[in-house]
């Protein structure tokens, strides 16, 4: 193919805005991203015009869980299938992806002159920008932050066990500042999530503790009414938890993890202010929303998703998530109750989160 000549490439550069944003609209968050390294101008174009729009379904972070050696990428939705957007930069495909929050994404390893702990980067794969964590004091099973980590007061959270510890922690970094400090939660945890300048831990015992850190640091506990659970008892093994933020709510999502049982139980709960008090309520809808939910990731929410008969994925008032590394994806419908295997994605065996791109100046 012959090379452009040099007017028609100044032609090309010099592309007016509302034309860029018309042809935009209609590539792939992965062609976007191609369509910015194309020149400086259409760099500058692309990184003022907002690409993520509301009712896109989030990428699939995903790998296989074995063999080695280990392949992460980020695999947009289509028709209910997944295809390959990105691969992760090499140097980061042999490490341990355990965070999905907010645009970024963690991985950690564990190299010999790091004793009992772990080393941690950030990577935002829109971007390509990295940010190396001070070593952590134990295996992170996940990971959230707080904000940007390129925003001075970001605060980097890790929930996973310390070495030769039975029971999870949940440890608060401050990045700036290279200091962290353990929480002492009488509970093991079993989620974290950042939400609105507040740090969520769900615990096994069906409880939410909440913290805050301005102007000072406190802590209060919002109770989760969860049926056949005595008092002090912690919550059943076969049951899952997860947090989830949509705008200035909080959810709480509950799912049968026993792959032998038929019984699904999925319940959701939603907190709601009560006088000047927390509590935790059932709920019966999500109010148009859909939710994913992944091994190491946040909890993600959208809104306004267009219904398609095409994709089970473009689907409102939704849960999908699955039980188990062996499970394929599920999609739960919060208005009959009914579970179904999400068709034609196959998922089973795979070490798999959702991540939720952001612009390039977020």
């Amino acid at each position: 193919m012959t090379p452009p000549h040099k007017d028609e490439e100044e032609r090309w550069s010099q592309l007016q805005m509302n034309m860029m944003e018309m042809i935009l609209k209609h590539l792939t968050i992965a062609d976007h991203i191609r369509v910015g390294a194309v020149c400086k101008s259409w760099w500058s174009t692309t990184s003022t015009i907002d690409f993520l729009p509301d009712s896109r379904a989030p990428w699939l972070v995903v790998s296989p869980s074995s063999p080695d050696p280990r392949r992460w990428s980020l695999c947009p939705i289509s028709n209910g299938r997944r295809s390959l957007g990105m691969e992760m930069p090499e140097k980061f495909q042999s490490q341990w992806c355990c965070g999905s929050s907010k645009g970024w994404l963690t991985f950690s390893h564990n190299p010999p002159e790091v004793f009992l702990g772990s080393e941690a980067r950030l990577l935002n794969p829109i971007t390509g920008a990295t940010l190396d964590i001070s070593p952590c004091s134990h295996h992170i099973d996940k990971s959230i932050i707080s904000t940007s980590p390129l925003a001075t007061d970001c605060l980097f959270i890790t929930l996973g066990h310390r070495f030769l510890e039975p029971y999870k922690s949940v440890t608060v970094h401050k990045l700036r500042h290279h200091t962290f400090k353990t929480l002492e939660i009488d509970d093991e945890p079993m989620d974290i999530m950042f939400h609105h300048g507040r740090l969520y831990v769900l615990t096994d015992s069906a409880k939410i503790k909440v913290y805050m850190f301005k102007p000072r640091r406190k802590a209060l506990v919002i109770p989760i009414p969860f049926p056949n659970r005595g008092e002090g008892d912690r919550h059943s093994s076969s049951f899952q938890g997860r947090l989830v933020g949509s705008d200035g709510d909080v959810f709480v999502v509950y799912y049968n993890t026993e792959p032998r049982s038929e019984l699904q139980q999925l319940k959701v709960f939603k907190v709601r202010k009560w006088g000047l008090w927390l509590r935790a309520v059932k709920v019966n809808s999500l109010g148009g929303r859909t939710f994913f939910i992944g091994d190491f990731s946040e909890g993600v929410s959208v809104s306004n998703m267009k219904s398609s008969l095409e994709s089970e994925l473009i689907k409102s008032n939704c849960i999908y998530y699955r039980r188990s590394v062996k499970d394929n994806l599920r999609r739960y419908c919060m208005q009959t109750g009914r579970t179904f295997q999400v068709a034609g994605l196959e998922v089973a065996d795979d070490l798999l989160g959702w991540f939720t791109p952001m612009s390039r100046t977020d």
